[in-house]
C-alpha cells in the first residue's frame, strides 16, 4: 500500500511558499504523494475564498501535490481547534496518509509536540490564567498569550505567538485525541510571514497577494507566485466577502437574538450586539468593524456572519464533530491509482458525483449539503455552477 503525506491548507491564493513546503515536505519524505485538505469555498478568517476550489486545486496539482480533497465547510471555516480536527480527521480517514507536513515558525515538530504535552500538563494552571486575563477584557488571542507567558514562560510564549505554531499544535493534538497513526513534519516558514503585508525577497503572504489583486496591482505578485497561477489571476475575477453584503445583513436582520445565539462562536450576549448592528449597517466590513471589540477577533466576527448566511449552528458542530466524506477535487494524472487505493482502504464513503452522494448516510447528507449551499452561497454575484456539474481534474 502506499504511503502518503497529508497536507491542510488554504491556498487562498496558491504561492510560491505553498510550492516551496510541498517541495520540502517530499524532501523530507522520501518523495512520497503529498495528499492535500484544502478549504473550499470558504475559510478560516471568515471569508469567501478568493477563487473557487477546483481553480485553487488546479494550481497545487500543477505544483507539486498529488491529490487535492475539499475540507467540508463546517470545518473550512471554523476556529483553530475544529479546523485542524477536521483536517486531520478527513486525511486519516482516506487509510494512507500516515504523516501530516505543515509549515511552522519552529521548523522542528519535536518541539512543538512538547509544547502540546506541557500545555496539557498545565491545563489547570492555564486555564485560570487564561479566564483571569479574559475577565480583564483581553481579546482571546492576547489573553492566551499572557497566560501562557504566566505558566510556560516568555521564550515558550514566544514561540507561542506565532500563527503557524499555534495551529501546528493543534494539529498535534487533533492527531493525540483522534489516536490516528499520523507522524506530524514541520517545514520551518522562509519569506513573508502569515498575514504579512510586507514584501520579502521576492515572497509575498497570501494576504498581501489578495490586496495587490483587488488594488489591480497584479504585476506586484509575479515573483511571488507559480506561472501557472499568474497566468490565470489576470482573467480570473477574485471573489470579495463584501459582494455578499446584503444577502449577510438580510440573513442577520430575519433573525432573533436567540437564533443568533445558536450560531457558532457567539457567548456572553454578543447576540445583543450583532442584532443592533445589523441594524445600523448596510455593508459587511462595516457591520462586522461595528461588533468588533477587545474580547472578540474580527475573523471570529466574520466567521459568526457568514455561520448566519449558510444556516450553520452549534447543533451543526455538535452533529458532525468530524468530517463524514471525502470529496476529491483532483489529481495527478500518475496518482490516480490511489484513488483506487483510498476506496478500498478509507473509512469514509468517496463522493465524485451525484450518483456517489444518494449512497451516503442521512447525516452525511446533511453535512455535504451544507458545502453544497456554500457553493451557491458564494457564488451568487456570478455565474453559479452546479456542484454536481464540476469536473474532477487531472493534471
Amino acid at each position: 500500500m502506499t504511503r502518503c503525506t497529508g497536507i491542510i491548507a488554504e491556498y487562498n491564493p496558491f504561492h510560491n511558499g505553498h510550492r516551496f513546503h510541498i517541495e520540502r515536505t517530499k524532501a523530507q519524505n522520501g518523495g512520497r504523494p503529498v495528499i492535500v485538505a484544502m478549504s473550499g469555498w470558504f475559510v478560516q478568517r471568515g471569508d469567501v475564498a478568493a477563487y473557487d476550489p477546483y481553480i485553487r486545486a488546479k494550481w497545487a496539482l500543477e505544483n507539486g501535490a498529488d491529490m487535492v480533497l475539499m475540507l467540508p465547510v463546517m470545518f473550512s471555516m471554523a476556529q483553530a481547534e475544529r479546523f485542524a480536527a477536521g483536517g486531520v480527521g478527513l486525511l486519516n480517514s482516506t487509510g494512507i496518509v500516515d504523516s501530516l507536513s505543515f509549515g511552522a515558525e519552529c521548523g522542528d515538530a519535536t518541539i512543538l509536540s512538547r509544547m502540546a504535552e506541557s500545555l496539557k500538563a498545565e491545563s489547570t494552571e492555564y486555564k485560570a490564567a487564561l479566564t483571569s486575563t479574559l475577565s480583564s477584557g483581553k481579546s482571546f488571542p492576547a489573553a492566551r498569550s499572557a497566560a501562557l507567558c504566566a505558566t510556560l514562560g516568555a521564550e515558550n510564549a514566544r514561540l507561542l505567538s506565532c500563527a503557524n505554531n499555534i495551529l501546528g499544535i493543534e494539529y498535534i493534538n487533533a492527531i493525540a485525541k483522534l489516536n490516528a497513526p499520523i507522524v506530524p513534519m514541520a517545514v520551518m516558514r522562509t519569506g513573508a510571514q502569515h498575514d504579512s503585508a510586507k514584501t520579502e525577497s521576492g515572497s509575498m503572504s497570501a494576504s498581501a497577494i489578495r490586496t495587490a489583486l483587488s488594488g489591480n496591482k497584479t504585476c506586484a505578485i509575479r515573483h511571488a507566485v507559480p506561472q501557472s497561477v499568474y497566468g490565470a489571476v489576470a482573467n480570473l475575477n477574485m471573489m470579495n466577502i463584501e459582494s455578499l453584503s446584503q444577502a449577510v445583513i438580510y440573513v442577520l436582520r430575519r433573525l432573533s437574538p436567540s437564533c443568533i445565539a445558536a450560531l457558532p462562536d457567539v457567548a456572553e450576549g454578543l447576540e445583543n450586539a450583532i442584532y443592533a448592528a445589523c441594524r445600523e449597517n448596510s455593508g459587511f466590513a462595516g457591520l462586522t468593524m461595528n461588533i468588533k471589540s477587545k474580547r472578540y477577533t474580527l475573523s471570529r466576527i466574520r466567521r459568526i456572519c457568514i455561520n448566519a448566511l449558510l444556516g450553520i449552528t452549534k447543533s451543526d458542530y455538535a452533529r458532525h464533530p468530524l468530517p463524514e466524506y471525502i470529496r476529491v477535487l483532483g489529481a495527478r494524472r500518475e496518482a490516480l491509482p490511489l484513488i483506487g487505493e483510498m476506496a478500498k482502504k478509507a473509512s469514509l464513503p468517496l463522493v465524485a458525483c451525484r450518483a456517489d452522494y444518494d449512497k451516503l448516510s442521512e447525516s452525511a447528507k446533511a453535512a455535504f449539503e451544507k458545502d453544497i449551499f456554500a457553493a451557491e452561497a458564494a457564488q451568487l454575484n456570478g455565474k453559479a455552477i452546479s456542484e454536481f456539474k464540476r469536473k474532477f481534474i487531472i493534471v
